[in-house]
């Protein structure tokens, strides 16, 4: 969870209001999902627990959120948008190296010393988190005074330009960045493999920044002498980009800064960016008082949207909403009934005792689950918990499978966590590609759920109960996995045999299907040479995973 910085008194200066600093401790940084850690003079760092509320990430939008419950700001917040006649073509060669960017303008700011803070620290925050490390968002500010329109957005090869990158005096081609820069040291890898990267570039031959590595020292450096900026969001997938500019227009335009919109030209459709008009949606009086076990008036219900910066009107026996542009997490009736209860205050719902007369126990699957993975951490395995939502190629692609069925997700954010997995090797592979830089061997184990197709069921679906294990290492193989789950048989006194087995993901010749009492329970080898180039892992791989409930006796 992302933790900011803001100033007290200029918190208060936004609000409108004196908001008494104890009960923004109580209650006030709780209305923005978020918690006060800790108060050094003026400076208060809070703790902010919803990563899909990117817009509660600075001292814009925490105060923006206060407005509605302390100062006479409620409803939907409005913000006027002009075009800014600035044009921004984006190249066709993008489509499988960085396709998309939305871009906005914003004039006439008054750059202080918290302005600028502020800015820098949403900008960082929105790309790592929200924008998962970059990948699916990185955001560049720029001096819009140096920049000379049309922008292009192309992509250049490793040693095919060279600029000053942001806090260098030197000029560099991309290739060098990556070798010598901090951030290309710590972002290169999103540009691993390419033969050509993402470049912003104006009409002067000016380099505006390498997306997603750094700014360049000229235009991508503001300072408290600018007036105007440019500000643009790359990536993979507009359910973040536009969120994410809208995010930071927002808080530029609480500061006194007038938005501008950009016309993005791509090759077969045209942009206009920011749109910062409200989103629409509907609510029922009744399935609100349903869900939150409240009794509420349609009036109070309206009331208490519009302190959450809503706009409300009654329609029959429903309300009518309007939302800002900036809230991309509105994607369920209960999302609108949160920002209700957070409104009308968790502390002041009264608990009521459930009626069931029933005693908690422990299942059998988890009493299991529990015992499997004390074992493997007595063999000297370290357990790991991933994410049940995942992606095709993760599951198909990276591990050498033909794409086949699984359950999906109907309206995804992301198309990283885009289906439910159907088995945990993949899960073991990306988290050994995130740790390369860990001392090896890594031995690591997950106990997790699966998701199966299943015709036969209501749901379609059932639910499985597996454990996976994988050893990263020089001189690590097959013989010594297959000496781990012996063990791990052993412990419970079973008795198991291996069959020979052919699967795309293992080396021919070095896999076996797990047999237990006479039924594949699972499958162990060693990982094709193919599938970990896919992973970026540069040690061999050997992993087993087991169907818990097959096994459990």
């Amino acid at each position: 969870m992302p933790t900011i910085e803001v100033n007290y008194e200029d918190l208060q200066m936004l609000v409108g209001e004196h908001v008494p600093l104890d009960v923004l401790q109580d209650e006030g940084i709780m209305y923005a999902k978020g918690e006060v850690d800790e108060i050094e003079g003026e400076v208060l760092k809070l703790d902010m627990k919803d990563t899909n509320r990117p817009d509660h990430w600075s001292v814009e939008g925490v105060a923006r959120e206060l407005q509605g419950r302390y100062g006479h700001k409620k409803g939907v917040p409005t913000y006027d948008v002009k075009p800014s006649g600035l044009v921004v073509k984006v190249d066709r060669k993008l489509k499988c190296i960085r396709p998309y960017t939305v871009c906005a303008v914003v004039k006439n700011i008054n750059i202080s010393h918290e302005v600028l803070s502020q800015m820098i620290q949403l900008q960082e925050k929105v790309s790592m988190t929200f924008g998962r490390n970059r990948k699916e968002v990185a955001i560049g500010v720029y001096d819009l005074h140096k920049i000379k329109g049309p922008i292009e957005f192309t992509s250049v090869k490793p040693g095919g330009i060279r600029f000053v990158p942001l806090e260098f005096e030197k000029p560099m081609t991309p290739a060098e960045i990556l070798k010598k820069h901090p951030k290309g040291l710590e972002h290169g890898h999103l540009l691993s493999g390419l033969k050509e990267y993402p470049i912003f570039i104006d009409s002067s031959g000016e380099v505006l920044s390498l997306p997603p590595i750094i700014n360049s020292n000229h235009t991508g450096k503001v300072s408290y002498s600018t007036k105007d900026v440019f500000i643009e969001c790359s990536g993979f997938d507009m359910k973040f980009l536009l969120p994410a500019l809208n995010t930071i227009v927002a808080a530029l335009a609480d500061r006194g800064g007038e938005i501008r919109s950009v016309r993005v030209e791509y090759h077969d459709k045209v942009r206009h960016t920011p749109d910062m008009s409200p989103k629409k949606s509907s609510i029922s009086v009744d399935y609100v008082n349903k869900v939150s076990g409240l009794k509420l008036s349609r009036g109070k219900i309206c009331e208490l949207l519009e302190e959450a910066r809503y706009d409300a009107k009654p329609k029959g026996k429903s309300i009518g909403l309007l939302y800002p542009a900036y809230r991309q997490d509105i994607m369920h009736p209960r999302d609108v009934v949160e920002d209700i209860i957070i409104s009308y205050g968790y502390n002041r719902i009264k608990p009521v005792a459930p009626k069931l007369h029933t005693i908690g126990s422990e299942t059998e699957i988890e009493k299991f689950s529990s015992s499997v993975a004390e074992v493997m951490a007595g063999l000297g395995f370290q357990e790991t918990l991933s994410y049940i939502l995942t992606n095709k190629a993760s599951l198909f692609g990276k591990m050498n499978l033909p794409e086949g069925d699984v359950a999906e997700i109907e309206n995804i954010v992301s198309s990283n966590w885009s289906v439910f997995r159907n088995w945990l090797i993949p899960s073991n592979l990306e988290f050994l590609s995130k740790n390369k830089h860990r001392e090896y061997p890594q031995q690591i184990f997950e106990v997790g759920d699966v998701v199966i197709l299943e015709q036969k069921k209501e749901t379609k679906t059932s639910d499985g109960r597996r454990m996976s294990a994988s050893v990263c290492g020089l001189n690590i193989g097959y013989e010594y996995m297959a000496s781990m789950l012996d063990a791990l048989f052993s412990a419970f006194g079973m008795e198991y045999e291996l069959v020979a087995a052919k699967h795309p993901t293992f080396i021919p010749g070095r896999a076996a299907e797990i047999r237990f009492s006479g039924k594949p329970v699972g499958i162990i080898g060693e990982i094709h040479p193919a599938v970990l180039n896919r992973w970026e892992i540069e040690n061999p791989v050997v992993s087993f995973e087991i169907d818990l409930r097959r096994i459990m006796v």
